[in-house]
């Protein structure tokens, strides 16, 4: 049985750190050990590691000080770990019994079919409310995406539906990918995006995680309608040129992740080519519609 490690980003958890960790206690898989990194927390959640930790060997905490936000939070967690195979973690879901068994298994399946590639495998999420009740059987279902878009073209330089909490990575992945500079879209995207590279991003059809929906949740949960999707146009426009504005630094810095792209990429007239090319079409085809309406409007008009 293969060493995981689990690599948990927290703040301000102090209502649920406790479930997580159980869940995490039962799995049947159990050759784990969880590192924590806690982004300067101002309630009990350091207190509660702390406390369950001196119970448990197998739980660390690796950090306490402020990083600056959940992708240095990630940094310091993932720096942490020394296994082959890594998972990440929220610190408000729940995991099924038989979660890292799976996904070990899935995994392990791709590394002997393709022992040299840098891996990431994620799964679809359970929709739960803070109580715990079921609110939606399939987060991908529930918001009209499909995780297949993930894999192709490059899609996911600018957009992704890849969530961390679902994920397991392999250590020639986060080789390659660490440390997550701070203009990554978010921390997965960034995993995902490298693994992509190397044709090493798999979808795994299963739900890995009961996915906590509260007031303080980075991703959202349910499908939003027509009435709610227009009075959050404004701010959502915001956030996506926000997104861009990453993305194309990143697409400058790190032209390597622009495939079968034109080579260096750095000037407006670039982007208006990929916003045309690699935008434009999905404003009328597949999920995220609006995204991409707003995400073409960005690169082809911001500076």
């Amino acid at each position: 049985m293969n060493k995981v490690d689990i690599a948990m980003a927290t703040f301000n958890g102090e209502k649920f750190i406790r479930e997580q960790i159980a869940s995490i206690e039962r799995q049947t898989y159990s050759n784990w050990q969880l590192f924590i990194s806690d982004d300067g927390s101002t309630d009990n959640t350091v207190k509660i590691i702390k406390e369950l930790a001196n119970k448990n060997e197998r739980i660390t905490l690796v950090n306490t000080e402020r990083q600056g936000g959940v992708v240095e939070n990630f940094n310091k967690a993932l720096s942490a770990t020394e296994a082959e195979y890594v998972v990440l973690s929220d610190q408000d879901d729940i995991w099924p019994e038989e979660r890292l068994a799976r996904l070990v298994e899935t995994i392990e399946k791709y590394k002997n079919q393709h022992s040299n590639k840098s891996l990431l495998v994620f799964t679809d999420l359970e929709v739960i409310d803070k109580n715990g009740n079921i609110k939606e059987s399939s987060f991908y279902q529930a918001n009209n995406i499909e995780p297949y878009e993930n894999m192709r073209g490059n899609n996911l330089l600018w957009r992704s539906s890849v969530y961390g909490c679902t994920t397991i990575v392999n250590r020639k992945l986060l080789d390659r990918a660490l440390p997550i500079p701070q203009n990554a879209l978010m921390h997965d995207q960034w995993l995902a995006l490298h693994a992509s590279q190397e044709n090493g991003l798999y979808y795994f059809d299963y739900c890995s995680i009961k996915y906590r929906q509260h007031d303080n949740n980075v991703t959202g949960g349910s499908k939003k309608n027509l009435l709610e999707k227009l009075k959050s146009f404004p701010k959502s426009y915001k956030v996506i040129n926000k997104d861009i504005s990453k993305t194309k630094k990143n697409m400058v810095e790190y032209n390597y992740l622009y495939k079968n792209g034109r080579g260096k990429i750095s000037t407006r007239k670039d982007f208006i080519i990929f916003a045309f090319k690699e935008v434009f079409p999905h404003i009328f085809k597949g999920s995220k519609k609006m995204y991409s309406f707003f995400a073409f409007l960005s690169f082809v008009l911001a500076k």
